[in-house]
């Protein structure tokens, strides 16, 4: 062997290495992400759980609010009515 050959030889080896030194920062750098990604999703998936029951909550104040809104309706609609039959309404109308 000469020594052209040994050079090369030992910058195929260092090439290779390098490549190998990259490849290993790589897979470390992805196990890190992995993990976090992982770490994430759970937090996400618990977050989804814990406000799962708020649609059927929401709803249940949805309908309290239109009965509440249907009762102030019919309560002031009396209301006028009874205005409107009372003795001098024209003052009680502002007029």
């Amino acid at each position: 062997m000469g020594p052209e050959t040994i050079v090369t030889l030992i910058g195929v080896f260092l090439g290779v290495g390098a490549v190998a030194v990259y490849l290993i920062i790589i897979a470390y750098t992805l196990n890190k992400v992995s993990f976090t990604v992982g770490t994430v999703l759970i937090g996400v998936r618990a977050i989804a759980a814990q406000t799962e029951p708020v649609g059927a909550v929401v709803t249940d104040i949805h309908r309290q609010t239109q009965a509440i809104e249907s009762a102030l309706s019919n309560l002031l609609g009396e209301k006028q009515r009874r205005v409107l039959r009372a003795p001098g309404r024209a003052r009680a109308l502002g007029a």
